[in-house]
């Protein structure tokens, strides 16, 4: 039966590196049970979060992919890491790709170097060869079904490695929304379709034969959700390291850029403590990261909320943050719905103040 626990780490921001560390190491063998699943030989892939060419926290913390990959490795795993940037970075038709590379956009974001061999990016493997069809009873916000790398299925395990970030058009970015980048560039207009401020999304599909249809359905986050359908089966275990968090706009450092002019910057946030939190259960550990960045946009300067509420006005996901509880937000309750996991049982902490678990606790509880 799959652990609803979520262990939770907290590091005084020291700028230590060695603490942060054998935080992820441990909070990665406590939530995977000391990787009861790894066999010799199995292949592993890790998702981060690499949207973009951003350093960390618009992408994920380099060090969840080093230390994670070192501790597999020394089991015996074979470990790939794999994405593929959103369509302002990357964008692949039919007829090949037609602009940007993911490969460099892990080495640019820090993530990577560029002797790193076992990183694989999706688009590579080419339009037909390299995705599959998914489709199930649970991913019914789809009528045609999905296309998704192969690479799941290649692989026998799979870790989701997500950024803790608010998202201008999803609201949040968080592990489920971070499968976003297993899918083909058509599936991701698909459901871009049903969302807010998609002419930006056509916009960067342009000189491609990318088609944009909104089907009419209003399912954006639902569809999002379902991309999760197609790996929960091999998923082990979804981990953040939360050093910092963008707690308005997002997913990336800015929304426009204008030469060297960042117009619409993500407000970066330092966590005091640093936390590393995981969970087996993705819908658990999907609650805590709510549950987090709630009480951070909480603590936002008056000013730097009220601006980002103002641009993004016309965006629902992103006052429904605020305002609804957690287990009524449609990520939460969908997920739910069609069996991904369940809320957390149990908060494991440590490190972590009791006045902080409280509030965190309390985010929680509300209905």
């Amino acid at each position: 039966m799959q652990s609803k626990k979520v262990y939770v780490e907290g590091i005084e921001p020291k700028n230590d590196n060695t603490s942060l560390k054998a935080a992820i190491k441990d909070v990665f063998l406590k939530s995977t049970n000391n990787l009861e699943w790894l066999m010799k030989g199995d292949i592993v892939l890790l998702k981060p979060a690499l949207n973009s060419d951003n350093p960390y926290p618009s992408t994920t913390h380099p060090f969840a992919i080093s230390v994670i990959s070192k501790i597999l490795a020394e089991e015996g795993a074979n470990v790939l890491v794999g994405d593929q940037s959103g369509l302002g970075h990357v964008v692949q038709d039919d007829i090949g790709v037609i602009r940007g590379n993911t490969h460099d956009n892990f080495i640019k974001s820090g993530m990577g170097k560029d002797e790193d061999n076992n990183f694989i990016s999706f688009e590579s493997r080419g339009w037909n060869k390299g995705f599959i069809h998914h489709q199930s009873d649970y991913t019914t916000s789809w009528p045609d079904g999905f296309y998704v790398t192969k690479c799941i299925e290649k692989a026998d395990h799979i870790i989701n490695l997500p950024r803790l970030s608010t998202h201008s058009q999803a609201g949040v970015t968080f592990g489920f929304k971070n499968m976003v980048g297993i899918l083909r560039d058509d599936s991701r207009m698909d459901f871009h379709a049903n969302g807010p401020f998609n002419n930006f999304i056509k916009r960067e599909a342009k000189g491609s034969t990318l088609k944009s249809v909104d089907d009419g359905s209003g399912t954006f986050i639902e569809k999002i959700v379902e991309i999760n359908d197609a790996i929960k089966e091999k998923l082990r275990v979804t981990l953040f390291v939360a050093t910092k968090a963008q707690a308005t706009f997002g997913p990336n450092q800015s929304e426009f850029k204008l030469g060297k002019l960042e117009i619409a910057k993500a407000n970066i946030v330092n966590l005091n403590p640093e936390m590393v939190f995981a969970s087996a259960d993705p819908v658990a550990v999907e609650s805590f990261a709510f549950a987090l960045i709630k009480g951070i946009r909480n603590d936002l300067p008056p000013l730097s909320k009220f601006i980002s509420n103002l641009i993004l006005s016309s965006n629902k996901n992103i006052n429904h943050i605020d305002k609804i509880p957690i287990r009524k937000q449609t990520f939460i309750q969908h997920a739910i719905d069609i069996g991904l996991g369940n809320m957390p049982d149990q908060i494991v902490y440590n490190n972590i103040p009791i006045p902080l678990q409280k509030r965190l606790g309390k985010y929680l509880e509300e209905t």
